[in-house]
């Protein structure tokens, strides 16, 4: 990753010499939405953060603070501007001295619920762009456009030396998203709408972004095969948003479905994805394996590295059942830490099917009235399976945490389909991983209840040859206090309090390991 500002980078230097605390404390805060301190990110690791409060209420709006700083909390500018009063600052990104914030407005004061805003490091405000229905209409011909965004999911993302990219859910009635290039001058360099034709469906999600190419997970179905799906691997050119490659993911029998794509220790790009079976239709198809490919981000060739086969390959360290259930339930993949030596720890968790008692009997009688689902999910522990360098299952450690339910709103919901929707629902325990800039640092956030604490979040720190260390956040209770733990430097989390009482922010780096 090229070198940051002279200011993260004297900041970073200074840090060596412990010349200032890992903490920050803002006073009279008038109001504060917790998530909206973020983690400025580039190339998808942590440089600063960004956090985002009410300094004063008006009739109908409010004075923002916005202040930036740097990965170890050392304040390097500031701003404040009138918004509207639910404003949220949902993600940020930097790259060449300039950083990108993305807000949700839901009141749409402006006319608009989504925008980005481009500041200097020092926190001047360069440009704004938002997303509108009818500036995206100029751009397809689709055929209806809701009132109002159905979701807030957006994704953002840095583009070395050139910009950056914004992605939107699309809010036509047949999917899609809407892509957006805006350049460090802060101004919309291109637009791309993209959406399937009437009546058929289509999803795309960001995988991840070379100097040329956006590449993007993206599934069709057809109206009258609304069960089943044709997936592929998208590219857009960064200076245009052309489409350079659309790559069938249905490769020699099997289907791969995407989780992300990232760079090894040798430059090169490796995408990770679940495998089911061709045969299976996709709303019901069961992992049964986990696939590791090199990837050409400029022409979308696949070059497979390994299948990793949960009962073949895995079996050795991971009691199966058959080929997609262990006993200790169904394996969901979370990621794949790249270690230095090349070696990889597979992350994830084991989940279940089950039958609420409730439900059952209310079903078993015949459904007297109206009835909530019988059929739930449970969550179970969290794993790191590791794999050395001739791709062998070498060990698999369990992280234990009780089981968590999860009630479904429809008693037949395939495996395939439960896991997926776990995952957009991010109700599985796992939060994220960081392997930091060298890859040596490997921090895993997990929520749950651990043992006899009734709810907590734990860090996970991975040694690079054997065995991890834990580090547990018991979140208590306080009147008029709120805590939330998020994303910290490699190898650190984040902790955040709020008092409503005192008015006042507390920001915390706790060290994992």
């Amino acid at each position: 990753m090229k070198k940051l500002n002279v200011l993260f980078l004297a900041a970073m230097l200074l840090f060596s010499f412990d010349s200032f605390s890992q903490s920050k404390i803002f006073d009279n805060v008038v109001d504060f939405e917790i998530r909206s301190t973020v983690e400025i990110t580039n190339n998808k690791q942590i440089v600063g953060y960004g956090v985002f409060y009410k300094k004063d209420k008006m009739e109908n709006s409010a004075l923002f603070g916005l202040t930036i700083l740097d990965e170890n909390l050392k304040e390097i500018g500031n701003n404040e501007f009138e918004g509207s009063s639910n404003l949220i600052l949902i993600k940020a990104v930097y790259e060449s001295d300039k950083i990108l914030l993305s807000f949700y407005d839901t009141e749409k004061k402006n006319g608009y619920a989504k925008f980005v805003k481009v500041y200097d490091l020092k926190g001047k405000e360069i440009g704004l762009v938002s997303f509108e229905h009818e500036r995206v209409r100029k751009y397809a011909n689709w055929e209806k456009v809701a009132a109002s965004p159905k979701s807030v999911y957006a994704d953002i993302d840095n583009i070395e030396g050139k910009g950056f990219i914004t992605i939107y859910q699309g809010v036509a009635e047949t999917g899609g998203v809407d892509v957006q290039m805006i350049g460090l001058d802060g101004k919309l360099k291109w637009e791309k709408y993209i959406t399937a034709e009437k009546k058929d469906f289509t999803d795309l999600y960001l995988l991840g972004i070379t100097n040329n190419t956006i590449i993007m997970f993206q599934t069709d179905r057809k109206e009258n095969s609304k069960k089943d799906a044709n997936i592929y691997l998208l590219g857009l050119s960064i200076e245009n948003g052309q489409e350079l490659f659309k790559t069938s993911l249905d490769i020699k029998g099997l289907t791969y479905e995407p989780m992300f794509v990232k760079k090894s220790n040798d430059g090169k790009l490796r995408i990770v994805s679940t495998i089911a079976d061709e045969s299976d239709k996709f709303d019901k198809a069961k992992p049964n394996g986990i696939g590791i490919a090199e990837l050409d981000g400029v022409t979308g060739d696949i070059k497979i590295i390994k299948d990793f086969n949960f009962e073949n390959d895995l079996g050795t360290v991971l009691k199966m059942k058959n080929e997609n259930k262990s006993k200790e339930g169904y394996i969901k993949a979370h990621d794949v830490l790249i270690m230095p030596d090349g070696s990889m720890v597979i992350v994830g968790e084991f989940f279940r099917k089950t039958v609420r008692g409730a439900g059952l009997a209310m079903t078993l009688l015949g459904g007297m009235g109206t009835v909530s689902a019988s059929s739930q999910a449970s969550i179970g522990d969290m794993f790191l399976l590791r794999i050395d360098n001739n791709l062998k299952a070498t060990s698999l450690e369990k992280i234990e945490k009780d089981r968590r339910n999860i009630s479904m709103s429809n008693d037949f919901i395939s495996i395939g389909s439960m896991a997926r929707l776990l995952s957009l629902n991010h109700e599985f325990g796992y939060m994220y991983s960081d392997e930091g800039m060298d890859g040596k640092q490997n921090t895993i956030l997990a929520r749950g209840a651990f043992g006899n604490e009734k709810y907590g979040i734990i860090a996970i720190a991975v040694d690079e040859n054997k065995g991890y260390t834990t580090k547990k956040f018991n979140l208590q209770k306080e009147k008029k206090v709120t805590y939330f733990i998020s994303r910290g430097k490699p190898g650190y989390v984040m902790v955040t309090k709020y008092n409503s009482k005192e008015k006042t922010i507390s920001l915390n780096l706790e060290k994992v390991n």
